[in-house]
């Protein structure tokens, strides 16, 4: 493992500032890759990692620390994965203490920070690869330690139905993208009012779209109730209990060090290693940081929204992208 490249670029490219994902490569001991979750509070924080900044940079700002200090040195050994993520929750915790953050308030999920993030240790001869969340890691272009939330599926079929919908009213696109993105932030079943232009004859057709959506009856493993609770607690819910939404992450509160997904190999099995955030939406036939954008230019192509084969609970306006995109590419080079 001795060549790597990354690429990392914020949702808005005229804003780099904003990019919520952070890269840690330290050649032949740490790669990761972190993304610092989109914070739908709207808030801004003033810290020593960051000024005027969102909940989602400082949770990746931190964590990036964190990680850099781990592997400072030479890993006489591998990580133990829960200590690992109990530190790193540390680290996050201890921004909330900085900035004297209020425990009701992380607690409900207003003020909680959170990140996901894919990293792989190198000691000796191994190679030990850690998830938490959705980051993708492939090691010799397959997919490993794979993980998708049941919400983002469920959520993002009811997007795509209100989207319809909306768009068969009259309400133009910018319209369109408001409405839908309020529904799935207060949740289709909430019992919230439906956000303007929307009817609950309307919210009936979403939620039944959703219900009997084969896709998202297979990522909920055939439940109906956790689709319920899906559309009930929408993106709100979720953030203010992601364990019972397999959602879980790091966030400086929760004990997810059970999450972690982990996989040790051979570093002379090791030919190639990705690890990217969630920010593409495909994985690419070929790999590299190359093939990577090209799967992303082709959904931005065919379905910029994110509404159909690629439907999310955000898609790109204008010259935006839908969420921040981060990549690190490994290969074992040549000697």
């Amino acid at each position: 493992m001795h060549h790597f490249q990354g690429f990392t670029q914020a949702k808005n490219p005229d804003a780099p500032e904003t990019n919520e994902d952070r890269i840690v490569a330290i050649p032949n001991r740490l790669y990761a890759v972190i993304d610092g979750a989109t914070d739908i509070s709207g808030l801004r924080y003033d810290d020593r990692l960051g000024q005027g900044a969102t909940g989602g940079y400082l949770a990746a700002q931190a964590v990036a620390e964190a990680l850099a200090s781990v592997a400072a040195g030479p890993l006489a050994s591998l990580p133990d994965p829960t200590e690992l993520v109990g530190d790193l929750n540390h680290a996050i915790a201890a921004t909330y203490e900085r900035l004297r953050t209020a425990e009701p308030d992380i607690r409900s999920g207003l003020a909680r920070f959170r990140a996901a993030f894919s990293a792989a240790f190198v000691s000796g001869d191994m190679v030990r690869l850690v998830a938490l969340g959705d980051c993708a890691i492939r090691v010799n272009g397959r997919a490993v330690l794979e993980h998708h939330f049941p919400g983002d599926t469920v959520l993002s079929k009811a997007r795509a139905v209100a989207w319809q919908i909306l768009l068969d009213k009259g309400l133009s696109v910018a319209g369109t993208r408001a409405v839908a993105r309020q529904l799935i932030v207060q949740g289709p079943a909430s019992s919230a009012p439906p956000p303007e232009s929307l009817t609950s004859v309307d919210i009936a057709d979403v939620i039944s779209a959703v219900r009997n959506d084969a896709l998202v009856l297979e990522a909920c493993g055939n439940d109906l109730a956790l689709v319920d609770v899906i559309l009930t607690a929408g993106l709100e819910g979720i953030r203010a209990d992601p364990d019972a939404f397999h959602a879980a992450a790091l966030d400086g509160v929760s004990d997810t060090g059970s999450s972690a997904r982990v996989l040790d190999l051979p570093r002379s099995e090791i030919n190639t290693l990705e690890l990217a955030t969630d920010g593409y939406p495909a994985l690419p036939d070929g790999t590299g940081i190359a093939a990577w954008e090209a799967a992303l230019a082709e959904a931005d192509r065919i379905d910029p929204d994110r509404i159909g084969p690629y439907a999310s609970t955000k898609g790109r306006v204008g010259k935006n992208f839908g969420d921040d995109r981060s990549i690190l590419f490994i290969s074992a080079g040549i000697d």
